[in-house]
């Protein structure tokens, strides 16, 4: 086993490594989010968050996230500079720590072997492989999540106040980052946790209210910088409204808004919604959480309900019931429900390691074959994505690709034992696709992606950023990585402008662009594909189709 673990984690963090500096940012929210850190780093401003308005241009005051991911993001680039990299460091390490946290906890709720696969499952993850390189704010929010849960269970056992404390300052970071999902969360854990151990007699423990003084301690930066820039300045035209509480959107209205559906929040409202996502986030993993919580479901029945109180909860009911409440949200994302995968990990290496213990190897190997489908499914993936639709052109990529493959198939012949058949190819399999995905797949990707594509094709042109202007729009993509926010330009400022004789240099899309060539006429300097990447559809994949599927989008000069 030992040499299993090894190979895993050494695979684990190359294809971190090469998530941190392959694929460009992508889609809307990891570049908004970027982009808004750069410009409080340039302005050298860890109060006020502001963002970039996606029609007029114009700046104003941010009241969605809070500071923590954005804090996060300024450490990174002042370490290594403004960047993809400096971006995601941050986020990536406490991933790591939130393994730790994931491998802790399942030591602490089953055993050794527990937490050594459950630190395995959670960071390979197919959702958590993604947000590794595609840092939202659900990263730091799981991981300090993981490890807030980690240092209260321990709390539970041992009654130590240093866990509380850490747990309290952890939780602080999960608030400070997403809002009181964090604490829902966590709470909702810890309860059922408390409730299976008939141990509620700990929740009258004095060090509870240290830890909620502790919380509020942590927290405090981010309630001030709060207080900073709204609380202070009731005049401010925030969400629609005056007078917004910035401590009160913390405290409450920032998750409480999306499950109500409250400012327009909807999308995916549907009960099903995060049921059907699971069996793709959680993959390769989903199938066996799914039986074993079928399994749990049934031995609850059969023991008329005593096995509630001779098997832990946290990781079993508290998840559940905490993915029930989630399901019920009128705002549903995919990613939402990643604060919920260090648990649904242990749960799920739980699960098999207590098979293993009762030599139900029977069951065992149904879901090795179950997992030899899902590796062959990967592998075809691999195939179909990286040969068919955006072909390898770098033979290190084939090698790396050829090897592991054949890696693979010659674990079909090992005889390991009954738990690591179940988990090591699958981890071998899924670790293989996403190293070719974030190395060839999305870096063609982001060749459609026409924000950044303009802007990199303007530094190598020794193209200004400062003299460049959007027009009827702006796009993050291009703000981050132009480093710069550049103003939309109104038809009259554009006129105005040329009568003066400046040069005016425009960022548009196919569709502005016809607006413009009807009122002024243009010369193209840079044109490039732009597709929505973040939803990609068949024909785009499909290389004889894909041409008809996107615009392109253009740097402009107006004659």
């Amino acid at each position: 086993m030992k040499n299993q673990y090894i190979f895993i984690w050494l695979a684990i963090i190359i294809v971190l490594i090469t998530g941190l500096f392959f694929p460009y940012l992508q889609g809307v929210d990891a570049t908004e989010y970027a982009s808004i850190a750069t410009h409080m780093y340039y302005r050298n401003d860890w109060v006020n968050i502001i963002n970039h308005h996606p029609v007029t241009g114009g700046v104003y005051d941010y009241l969605d996230k809070p500071h923590l991911l954005f804090w996060s993001a300024m450490i990174g680039y002042k370490i290594f500079g403004v960047g993809a990299f400096g971006y995601r460091i941050i986020s990536v390490l406490l991933s790591l720590a939130g393994a730790y946290a994931t491998y802790r906890l399942g030591r602490l709720l089953y055993n050794e072997k527990t937490g050594k696969i459950s630190a395995i499952f959670f960071i390979t993850a197919q959702a958590i492989i993604l947000a590794d390189h595609d840092v939202k704010t659900d990263t730091l929010l799981t991981a300090f999540v993981a490890l807030a849960v980690w240092h209260f269970a321990e709390f539970v056992n041992k009654h130590k106040l240093m866990n509380m404390i850490w747990g309290a300052a952890f939780l602080a970071g999960g608030v400070g980052t997403k809002g009181m999902i964090a604490a829902l969360v966590a709470g909702c854990l810890v309860f059922f946790y408390i409730l299976g151990r008939r141990d509620v007699k700990s929740l009258f423990n004095w060090k509870w209210l240290a830890g909620i003084a502790a919380f509020f301690v942590f927290l405090s930066p981010v309630l001030y910088c709060y207080y900073l820039q709204f609380d202070l300045h009731p005049e401010k035209l925030v969400n629609g409204s005056y007078g917004s509480s910035g401590i009160k959107f913390l405290l409450w209205s920032q998750s409480f808004e999306r499950f109500a559906g409250d400012r327009n929040f909807l999308f995916h409202p549907e009960f099903s919604f995060f049921f059907h996502t699971f069996l793709w986030a959680f993959i390769p993993w989903s199938l066996i959480a799914y039986y074993g919580a079928y399994y749990r479901i049934k031995e609850l029945v059969k023991t008329k309900g005593t096995s509630f109180f001779t098997q832990e909860q946290l990781t079993f009911t508290g998840v559940w019931v905490m993915f029930f409440i989630m399901s019920l949200s009128k705002f549903k994302l995919p990613h939402y429900i990643n604060i919920l995968f260090p648990f649904f990990a242990v749960f799920t290496a739980g699960f098999i390691v207590q098979l293993w213990e009762e030599r139900k190897e029977n069951i065992l190997r149904v879901f090795t074959k179950i997992q030899w489908g899902i590796v062959f499914l990967a592998i075809i993936a691999l195939l179909v994505i990286n040969l068919w639709s955006f072909p390898i052109n770098q033979w290190w990529i084939y090698a790396v690709a050829l090897a592991g493959i054949i890696y693979i198939f010659i674990l079909l012949r090992k005889k390991y034992d009954a738990v690591t058949m179940v988990w090591f190819p699958s981890a071998v399999a899924i670790l293989l696709l996403n190293f070719v995905l974030n190395t060839n797949f999305y870096p063609k990707l982001d060749q459609y992606q026409a924000g950044s594509s303009v802007a990199l094709q303007m530094q190598e042109a020794g193209i200004d950023a400062k003299r460049v202007y959007n027009y009827d729009m702006i796009s993050h993509q291009f703000d981050f990585y132009s480093m710069h926010w550049m103003p939309v330009l109104t038809d009259q400022e554009i006129a105005a402008k040329r009568q003066r004789g400046e040069e005016v240099l425009l960022f548009a899309d196919t569709y502005r662009k016809s607006k413009l060539d009807k009122l002024f006429k243009t010369e193209v300097l840079i044109s490039v594909p732009d597709f929505g990447i973040a939803l990609l559809t068949g024909k785009f994949m499909n290389p004889a189709t894909r041409k008809s599927t996107y615009n392109d989008a253009f740097l402009l000069r107006i004659k």
